[in-house]
């Protein structure tokens, strides 16, 4: 397989589409596929042009050829620190490139080979599972297929607040279950033990395609074939997981570097070494905190009930809930009446689990360290072997000191998020742990971009990114003014982290644009402070410079902040124009600062000539989406700041911008080198 390094033109390449690989999510259309010239796997999005054409390509249960004309780029990096790694997952499934689509024509192929057919199956079996009634349509499709439901949501959003993923994951739990009830069934039909055993080990590899193919069914499958062929082999069970460990490391040698992976393996581990007379709530115990390290590096948080509710609802999941669904699938059309009643069990299961995730004990613990994440693992590994009270409350003391050293930093930050074509910097104090906000970032929508993206970007970027440090509260958030690029993702903010105030310019804070915004559900309901220059805002270092006036929160009425941390001055300068800018300077004529966040994205609008050579910055912050349809950052403004010797760093170029500070030192971080999109860029910017 080879990466593409640049964007290239794809005119009428074919491509064979499995149905089982065509996901749609927002009237966006992706899909898995091989190029037929060359079998290398590539990543398809297209926009259909109407919902008929979108349901036409996604309930197609045929082998597809797909002949496209549009745009192959790679597959794109992270671009803020701990954002989730795209190209780390693509890359387990060996796609290296993505073709966004401008024009497509389908063929529905006649003919296909053993492993498509398998494909075409499990896609049959989709489409048939989606003719049950919801949640009983959910639940067959992803604990039997694998496959995703939109119905399911909001459940797998309460199941991952209370660290229940791997129940709705096909993992071994699910091929234990399996393989038990079709040798019960088996039995039934008189077959011998010997015959069975041979059966499942063909039945169970067909499985590994119909299932999905995820590391966890990987895993579990090459570890029930090693447990069938144990009389032959005569390996131990812990031989079992040492082959599956070696056989998924073939197929992806990412895994252990994901979530998915490292759960999987870690658990399956743990049941192999825990002691026998470990067991009940205490083995519950011990799975929880063998899986814990994994789960703070990646989810970042960690609820207290995850551990009575694992112990009480793994049970009935495994002994009913798991078998039932099971049954409803195979008797839906022939015994209606059991699987409707399995249904309306199954609502009051997902009603049980809302309410229960929502009850207090959700610790925002925030991302440990690599080096910490394994300590922390081998330390519990030392208390499966000495299961004793005071080892249990040494590793106690050892999270609580983890968890002090996250939310009491010794440093403090001032960091620019890669939040696309907007703005949005986060401010956060030493020791204190006071964070500020400035200005959320948002989505510009043109025509049919309204509904073909819906995803919040907030909840991957800044939102991610401040859970990972561990902040599940915000002191301030500073609106600069009302466009959507700034504000647009107020809302996604305040319903995940407690807000106390929301400071915006003077004239704004009664406007629709801003107070719709604000939901009534949110964790609290944030007082709203107008300010004009001058303005002292308590216990934070920034300050007020404009607006001078009472306006209406356009951009001429930006509001604009300043402050000093660590060893650096800064200026925020929202979307402010020039005139305003020389308004600044001629009412603060001695102001000088290290650092300037540049106004309007880099646009000629702002960055006067005059104004950057009196405030005579050392850096300029630029942030802008790649490829966005402004130009931004204009030529104009990257020459004013190269005849002024101001070095321009964009957060286009190297993604998340963070300088980090104590009393006696301070470095820049960025999240990218600055090739990574030197294609993308403005050719005065890759100079």
């Amino acid at each position: 397989m080879t990466t593409v390094n640049q964007q290239s033109e794809v005119n009428g390449k074919a491509y064979t589409v499995l149905p089982d690989q065509v996901t749609i999510k927002a009237n966006l259309i992706n899909a898995q596929a091989t190029d037929c010239q060359t079998g290398e796997r590539v990543s398809l999005v297209y926009f259909p042009q109407s919902e008929r054409e979108a349901q036409k390509i996604c309930q197609c249960s045929n082998t597809m050829k797909w002949m496209i004309s549009g745009d192959e780029r790679p597959i794109e990096p992270a671009t803020n620190f701990n954002q989730f790694y795209s190209q780390r997952y693509y890359h387990q499934f060996h796609i290296y490139n993505q073709v966004r689509c401008k024009q497509l024509q389908i063929e529905i192929e006649q003919e296909a080979n053993f492993f498509q057919k398998c494909h075409i199956l499990r896609a049959c079996l989709y489409h048939y599972f989606e003719s049950f009634p919801h949640p009983l349509a959910g639940y067959c499709q992803q604990l039997i297929l694998g496959m995703k439901n939109t119905q399911t949501a909001e459940l797998m959003k309460n199941v991952k607040r209370l660290g229940l993923l791997h129940l709705f994951c096909i993992s071994g739990m699910h091929v234990v279950l399996l393989t038990d009830c079709l040798r019960k069934v088996l039995i039934r039909l008189h077959f011998n033990r010997e015959d069975i055993e041979w059966l499942l080990m063909i039945v169970l590899p067909f499985y590994l395609i119909i299932g999905g193919g995820s590391v966890s069914l990987v895993r579990a499958i090459i570890m029930a074939e090693m447990g069938l062929l144990q009389r032959l082999t005569r390996l131990s069970s812990l031989d079992g997981w040492a082959t599956s460990l070696l056989g998924g490391l073939i197929v992806d040698p990412w895994l252990l570097l994901t979530l998915g992976g490292q759960l999987s393996y870690l658990l399956s581990f743990a049941l192999q070494v825990i002691p026998d007379n470990i067991h009940g709530f205490r083995q519950s115990l011990l799975l929880n905190l063998i899986s814990l390290p994994s789960i703070l590096a990646f989810v970042y948080e960690v609820h207290l009930l995850t551990f009575i509710c694992s112990f009480l609802i793994i049970p009935v999941f495994s002994t009913f809930i798991f078998p039932a669904v099971i049954i409803s699938a195979l008797l839906f059309h022939y015994l209606p009446l059991f699987p409707l009643l399995i249904n309306n069990i199954l609502r009051g299961f997902e009603w049980l689990l809302g309410e229960i995730s929502y009850w207090p004990g959700m610790i925002s613990f925030g991302k440990p360290t690599t080096a910490v994440t394994w300590l922390l693992f081998f330390a519990t590994l030392f208390l499966i072997d000495h299961y004793r009270v005071k080892p249990l409350l040494v590793l106690g003391g050892l999270y609580l000191l983890v968890f002090m050293g996250i939310h009491v930093p010794l440093s403090g930050e001032v960091t620019f998020v890669d939040i696309g074509q907007g703005d949005s910097a986060i401010i956060r104090y030493p020791v204190s742990n006071r964070v500020e906000m400035i200005d959320t970032g948002g989505k510009l929508r043109f025509g049919r971009q309204s509904v073909r993206s819906q995803s919040d970007y907030a909840m991957r970027t800044s939102v991610n990114y401040l859970k990972s440090c561990g902040i599940s509260k915000i002191d301030t958030i500073y609106l600069s003014h009302h466009d959507v690029d700034h504000i647009g993702y107020l809302t996604t903010i305040l319903q995940n982290f407690k807000v106390q105030k929301v400071v915006v310019p003077s004239g704004m804070e009664r406007q629709r644009t801003l107070l719709k915004l604000v939901p009534t559900d949110s964790l609290q309901v944030p007082q709203i402070i107008p300010v004009k220059n001058d303005d002292v805002i308590s216990k934070s270092k920034l300050y007020v410079l404009h607006p001078f006036n009472k306006g209406e929160g356009n951009n001429e009425d930006s509001m604009v902040l300043a402050g000093t941390f660590g060893q650096l001055s800064f200026m925020f300068m929202g979307d402010l124009d020039r005139h305003g800018e020389r308004e600044i300077i001629r009412n603060y004529p001695e102001l000088r600062v290290d650092i300037l966040k540049l106004g309007h994205h880099g646009s000629k609008t702002s960055s006067d000539p005059r104004f950057i050579k009196q405030v005579a910055p050392q850096i300029g912050i630029i942030s802008a989406g790649r490829q966005n349809r402004y130009g931004h950052p204009n030529q104009e403004t990257l020459l004013t700041l190269h005849k002024n010797n101001i070095k321009a760093i964009s957060t286009q170029q190297y993604g998340m911008i963070r300088y980090r500070y104590s009393k006696i030192n301070g470095h820049w971080q960025t999240k990218l080198k600055g090739d990574e999109y030197r294609w993308m860029l403005p050719r005065l910017n890759n100079k």
